[in-house]
């Protein structure tokens, strides 16, 4: 074939004739592609089916995923989450923390805190009751605990035990070991201690269960993988907590308990601040205690051992003279004393991350407002702690932050010392004016005034800590929890997994796009003429006619009196024929195809057998001489012909025999395989014998060899009126069809017209009797045998 090129949409052979370009008609036509779809309807039926059983048997055996939901309120002054009497416990100065929300959140999330739920829950031994097809977790109304005193952290993701059970004990298995015992046993295992415990309010199951014991890590970490928690917007305080399981009873247990743990953690961390207050004011009480009994010692041995039984009225002068700077002195010594108390308190490394008691000097605001950003630093510090390492940048920062602080308290401590001392020394001074005159008092009284000085200092200083020590039991009693919870944790009424209307879906959409999608990649991926459209968008010739698929054996079907389909088309081809060969001089016929195989020796022979039904001499050509047919399948000998008659050996009267076929039919065989085939067409001969049977038959029937093979059929084309070109569905490939658009725009072939072989009756290849150029007159004696299946494909490919 000439090479073809293609240049700005004109196809040029090498001779640059110009060739137009037969564009494809991919415009969208529903109705094939109902047609096409409604032919398989069966397998829409079936896939339809199997995607509901598969969604079905899916639900059936999925195990449900629950969401379980739980709220809280943090209290964070820049929201409005304060909880209710802390106005009042502010206003009273006892220890007062504040809170942020993200912070609050990442506690919440911290490994510490699910590890006491996982620890209290028992949350890393699972039990499941063995189905035909799943196992079932199971977590209330047992009647049994595996209890473990104690578990190896290299248990690692678990291991499974076996458990059968009665009543009066038990079997416990797993690969490698087997115990039989009874319920109370403490079993030692390879990995741990473990305890079993009959409950007895529970009915024993006949069924073995399934034990899955994980370490407390392992549990740890699957369990916050499930936990969800969020702010929902940044205007409140509120959190969200949600809780992926799927057992509603345990996600419950699971997300209360951890809101319970988080609360009690968060008034521990309050309570840390107040016992370490009450503590340091229960250690100075003691002193103070043990110092102010020592003076009143000394004052009752003073008072037996000189005989005195009232000295008031003596010194009373001297007191109410001294009354207002004993006053005053006993006030700063005080403060003094409470302040070398803290500045010791402070200075020790060992109270470095302690809380520093800020109830104990009440007089300066500055120091307050010290001890306050300290202590709330100290709070912030193991609220960090408790979701990060030490090592961690934000922790490394308030560890210096909080040096700082330590340092500005101590210099201000040293400030307020100063300004004490000070006050002290200029009291002494001034007392010292009335020293003269308590000289002049006899000695015995002035031992006495210093006794009574002594223990006024120290019943103050014991008096003072005993009101603080009762303030800070006051607001340990009142301290409530960072958050407070709004909603308890509930279960969604459906699961979110599996979505039930989803996976019917699903299985829906697969029974219509799996054979749609099936039945589109088998067009596609098709390289065989399977439609009508196949043929009409690779080439421009015209189809001429379409044989249908003849499920029988014999090779004559235009019979006379055959009522058949097949037979109607032949003779619907024989009446189209008639507008191709409109002169008396135009008869000869030639058939060719692509390759063999496509059914030329078939239609050439009933095309014969129906010419000479209409009472026209007819002879038919074996022309295929290098694999000759029709006179093998009529059983005609083929010792003679074709290529006997070209060389010379045969007459023109020997060359002629009658067919089997029709008394107006004849035939000339090919003959014997001759070495030159293409030569022997080129004969002078061969072109005396064409003109010879002009005149002695209506028509002329050349069978030739395939055109896509071998230059035969276009060396007959010079003998031809009209060339009809095979096409064989499910047979021919596409490519093959798209030859015949050179062989029709260069005229290679003579009146080129396509016949369509083997076209089945099916709706959706867009053929179909009375489809094409083909006509059904309803003469099949078939169509009323049906079954009841065909009639409901032909009623839905009528839709």
């Amino acid at each position: 074939m000439q090479e073809i090129i293609k240049h700005n949409g004109i196809h040029l052979n090498g001779n640059g004739v110009d060739m137009p370009v037969e564009s494809k008609d991919n415009s969208f036509n529903l109705r094939m592609i109902l047609d096409q779809f409604l032919a398989y309807w069966y397998w829409f039926a079936i896939c339809l089916i199997v995607g509901v059983l598969a969604a079905w048997l899916y639900l059936r055996y999925a195990v449900p995923q629950y969401k379980v939901a739980a709220k809280i309120l943090v209290q964070d002054e820049q929201k409005g989450g304060n909880a209710p009497g802390e106005e009042l416990l502010s206003q009273l100065q006892i220890f007062n923390s504040k809170s942020n929300v993200d912070n609050e959140v990442e506690i919440i999330k911290s490994r510490s805190l699910m590890e006491k739920v996982v620890k209290d829950l028992q949350l890393n031994v699972t039990y499941y009751t063995e189905g035909r097809v799943k196992k079932t977790e199971e977590f209330s109304r047992m009647p049994f605990t595996f209890r473990w005193l104690n578990l190896k952290d290299s248990i690692g993701k678990g291991i499974t035990y076996k458990l059968r059970a009665t009543d009066a004990g038990y079997a416990l298995s797993k690969p490698g070991y087997d115990h039989d015992g009874a319920w109370g046993d403490t079993l030692v295992l390879p990995e741990g201690t473990l305890y079993m415990q009959r409950n007895r309010a529970y009915e024993m199951s006949s069924e073995p269960f399934l034990i899955n014991v994980v370490s407390v890590d392992q549990a740890v970490s699957d369990y916050q993988k499930l936990l969800e928690v969020r702010v929902p917007n940044l205007q409140v305080s509120t959190v969200d907590l949600t809780l992926t399981t799927t057992i509603p009873d345990k996600g419950e247990l699971i997300l209360n308990r951890l809101m319970d743990f988080y609360q009690r953690s968060s008034v521990e961390a309050k309570n840390r601040i107040v016992d370490s207050t009450i503590a340091f004011v229960d250690n100075r009480l003691v002193i103070v205690s043990r110092e102010l009994s020592g003076v009143e010692k000394e004052i009752q041995s003073f008072k037996q051992s000189n005989e005195l039984a009232d000295l008031t009225e003596q010194s009373k002068q001297l007191i109410q003279g001294t009354g207002e700077f004993t006053k005053q002195l006993t006030d700063q010594q005080v403060r003094l004393s409470v302040i070398n108390t803290l500045e010791e308190y402070i200075g020790d490394e060992k109270n470095n991350k302690r809380i520093v008691p800020a109830a104990m000097i009440m007089q300066d605001p500055t120091f307050m407002s010290l001890v306050e950003k300290y202590n709330n630093l100290q709070m912030e510090r193991e609220r960090l702690l408790m979701a990060n390492t030490a090592s961690n940048p934000v922790v490394v920062n308030t560890d210096r932050q909080l040096a700082g602080l330590r340092g500005d308290l101590k210099s201000n401590l040293s400030t307020i010392k100063r300004g004490v001392e000070v006050s002290i020394s200029e009291l002494k001074s001034r007392a010292g004016s009335l020293d003269s005159k308590i000289r002049q008092v006899p000695a015995k009284e002035r031992i006495f005034l210093d006794f009574s000085r002594q223990q006024s200092i120290k019943q103050e200083l014991y008096l003072f800590l005993l009101k603080k020590r009762e303030e800070s039991a006051i607001s340990k009693s009142s301290n409530l929890a960072v958050a407070r919870v709004i909603d308890s944790a509930k279960t969604a009424a459906l699961p979110f997994s599996p979505k039930r209307p989803l996976i019917y879906l699903l299985g829906l959409m697969f029974g219509v796009i799996f054979p749609a999608g099936w039945l589109y990649l088998r067009d596609t991926l098709n390289r065989r003429v399977s439609r009508k459209q196949d043929i009409t968008n690779y080439t421009p010739v015209h189809i001429l006619g379409e044989i249908g698929h003849s499920s029988s054996r014999e090779l004559i079907v235009a019979q006379q009196g055959a009522t058949s389909v097949i037979a109607e088309q032949f003779r619907a081809m024989r009446t189209n024929l008639q507008f191709i060969l409109s002169g008396n001089h135009e008869k000869v016929i030639l058939l060719t195809s692509s390759m063999s195989g496509e059914g030329k020796s078939f239609v050439s022979v009933n095309l014969a057998a129906v010419l000479a039904l209409s009472n026209k001499k007819v002879v038919l050509m074996e022309m295929d001489l290098r694999k000759p047919r029709i006179s093998q399948q009529l059983g005609i000998p083929n010792n003679i012909g074709f290529s006997t008659y070209a060389a010379g050996q045969t007459p023109l009267e020997a060359l002629i025999r009658p067919s089997g076929i029709h008394d107006n039919c004849s035939i000339i065989s090919s003959g014997p395989l001759p070495p030159n085939p293409s030569e022997l067409l080129m004969l002078e001969r061969t072109n005396q014998l064409f003109n010879r049977l002009r005149e002695m038959f209506d028509y002329i029937i050349i069978d030739t060899a395939p055109i896509g093979l071998v230059t035969d059929a276009q060396l007959l084309a010079r003998q031809a009126d009209a060339t009809l070109y095979l096409v064989r569905q499910g047979y021919t490939f596409k490519e093959q069809v798209q030859m015949t658009r050179e062989l029709y725009y260069y005229k290679k072939l003579p009146r080129l017209n396509l016949v369509v072989n083997d076209v089945k009756a099916d709706a959706s290849n867009g053929y179909g009797y009375g489809y094409g150029y083909g006509y059904g007159y309803g003469y099949n004696p078939e169509a009323n045998k049906k079954g009841i299946f065909r009639k409901i494909k032909k009623s839905f490919s009528k839709v």
